[in-house]
């Protein structure tokens, strides 16, 4: 509705108190003027044409001069100049159609019930600030006076009679009703936003304390692979929420031995961040242990059981490369397994596991240790990825996965893989809701 449109609570809130009140009231008064203007409008209108039959043009004059002011008020409407400066546009046009009634009226018992009843009347539908709305009467007084004044002449009436009294009285009873009603609607409004205002403030603290964790969530995350000659390394990390459930890290144990370790904590935001961390934490506190994954993932569930409630749980996949001895030694606590092999269609699942940590259930981890052969391809994933779907709910599944890395490990690249992968995700999910993380690791031994 025009420049001066309704603002939202939500966007009241983010102003200060003063602002929010005359945004709202500015609304407010804005819908009660085009109102107005529309009776404004009629009364110009009949009074030109009663000017017009009598033949009074200096009157006609007057009503016209009154009519222009409705029409640039509507052809103002979409200035954004007048929404910043509605109020005093509508002060100084509310003042601009009294002094038409100075005018010489066509009726001067009409225009002083204008300007001594039905203006104050008026005005009482309009929010404005103690001054403001005593500047609007004293002219309604003003006028009234002056109308008054002039009918006193043509009459012969003594000027200070029972009208003036009576007017008098009326205007200063309209005004005082006038900031009554004013300051009881403030009231009620500032009830509201003062309420709101306490809660946008709470979501703003929430809001950066995610941020804050995010922050420090994604500076748990490798920056950059590790520079060891024998292998490449290619990876992602897609949160589903502004904190996400998983998490990846590298962990050079000498000159040929990696430790690469990928989890998944159930669900995802903040209480799964802070979970991820403890984990980290404990790892990098680990990291001398970290060539028996076995022994770690035991020591890792005692602590998610002592430091979480029964419904968090964790899976883990800690994969440790030793190129030295050409083999690969991992241990699987209910993650997804690992994809091993030369590329194309001959990769093989590696690392079925037991159960996650923290289950409270009595978990048995083990490792395996597999040979590593020079231009194989190494695949870890969280289930975020085989678990997305499209817009028809359909799952993504291992199936597809499988046949997007025979695709694209053609290429012997392990970015080029992770991309192929990311891709074809991409084009099976479409326009799809992300529900879950999604982790992508992609190793190639050179």
């Amino acid at each position: 509705m025009g420049a001066v449109r309704a603002p939202s609570l939500d966007e009241l809130v983010l102003l200060d108190e003063k602002e929010a009140v005359e945004r709202h009231f500015d609304h407010r008064n804005y819908v009660t003027l085009k109102r107005l203007l529309v009776v404004f409008g009629l009364l110009a209108a009949a009074s030109g044409l009663t000017a017009v039959f009598s033949r009074q043009p200096l009157r006609g004059l007057g009503s016209l001069a009154s009519l222009v002011l409705v029409l640039a008020f509507l052809s103002a409407d979409e200035s954004e100049v007048f929404a910043r400066h509605f109020r005093h546009v509508t002060i100084l046009y509310l003042i601009a159609q009294l002094l038409l009634l100075a005018l010489p009226p066509p009726d001067p018992d009409l225009a002083i019930a204008i300007a001594a009843f039905a203006f104050p009347l008026a005005l009482l539908l309009v929010r404005l600030r103690a001054l403001e709305h005593l500047l609007l009467f004293a002219c309604c007084w003003a006028v009234t006076l002056l109308l008054l004044y002039r009918a006193s002449l043509a009459s012969g009436r003594p000027l200070f009679d029972a009208a003036l009294s009576t007017t008098s009285v009326f205007l200063l009873a309209a005004f005082t009703l006038a900031v009554a009603l004013t300051r009881r609607q403030r009231q009620v409004f500032l009830a509201d936003w003062r309420r709101e205002h306490v809660r946008q403030r709470e979501r703003l603290r929430m809001r950066q304390e995610i941020d804050t964790a995010r922050r420090i969530q994604l500076a748990m995350l490798p920056h950059a692979p590790p520079d060891l000659p024998w292998v490449e390394i290619a990876a992602v990390s897609l949160p589903a929420a502004e904190v996400g459930g998983d998490y990846y890290g590298y962990f050079v144990l000498s000159p040929s031995r990696l430790a690469v370790v990928l989890g998944d904590v159930s669900g995802h935001g903040l209480a799964s961040g802070l979970l991820l961390s403890g984990v980290r934490s404990c790892l990098h506190l680990l990291v001398d242990e970290l060539d028996r994954p076995a022994l770690v993932l035991r020591r890792l569930d005692r602590m998610v059981r002592e430091t979480t409630d029964r419904r968090t749980f964790v899976t883990l996949l800690c994969v440790v490369l030793d190129h030295e001895s050409g083999t690969l030694t991992l241990a699987s606590a209910g993650h997804p397994p690992m994809l091993k092999g030369p590329g194309g269609a001959l990769m093989v699942e590696v690392g079925k596991g037991a159960l996650p940590l923290g289950t409270r259930l009595a978990a048995t981890y083990e490792q395996e240790t597999v040979p590593l052969a020079p231009g194989e391809l190494l695949v870890l994933y969280t289930d975020g990825l085989t678990e997305a779907r499209d817009h028809l709910d359909r799952e993504y599944g291992e199936a597809r996965l499988a046949r997007a890395v025979a695709r694209a490990g053609k290429v012997r690249s392990a970015r080029a893989l992770r991309d192929g992968i990311l891709e074809d995700l991409s084009s099976f999910k479409g326009d799809g809701e992300q529900l879950d993380d999604i982790t992508l690791v992609v190793m190639r031994l050179c």
